[in-house]
């Protein structure tokens, strides 16, 4: 389970989904110079942000690619994600571990004062 605080709802989905790709690989290695979208969507905030975490996760399985930063935007029901980050590299970048899948169990999405807090299970 990881639990993830954010400032907003765009910055705290922003930051739950470099926690993903910190799972996969030390982030700092991971060099900013292509940009790619991931786009989610959803009735509740829970929904919205376990439609980003699949999106992402997606987006590493198929094309290979990393995250160094991500920037977030809402527009209603519908949120985009901003990446920069790069392929895959097997000389610069070490795996740490095989993320299977995004789970919807415990997922929550909380508002506390002075931000959010969302916490998600991952299965590795």
């Amino acid at each position: 389970m990881l639990e993830v605080r954010g400032e907003d709802l765009p910055g705290l989905f922003s930051s739950c989904v470099l926690a993903l790709f910190s799972l996969l690989v030390d982030r700092r290695t991971v060099r900013g110079t292509e940009i790619r979208a991931v786009e989610g969507a959803g009735e509740t905030a829970e929904a919205q942000l376990f439609s980003l975490l699949r999106e992402a996760l997606l987006l590493f399985a198929v094309h290979k690619f990393l995250a160094r930063s991500a920037r977030g935007t809402i527009e209603g029901k519908r949120v985009t994600l901003t990446l920069a980050g790069e392929p895959f590299d097997s000389e610069r970048h070490s795996v740490d571990r095989e993320i299977k899948a995004v789970t919807a169990h415990l997922m929550s999405v909380k508002r506390l004062p002075g931000g959010y807090l969302a916490r998600f299970v991952v299965d590795v």
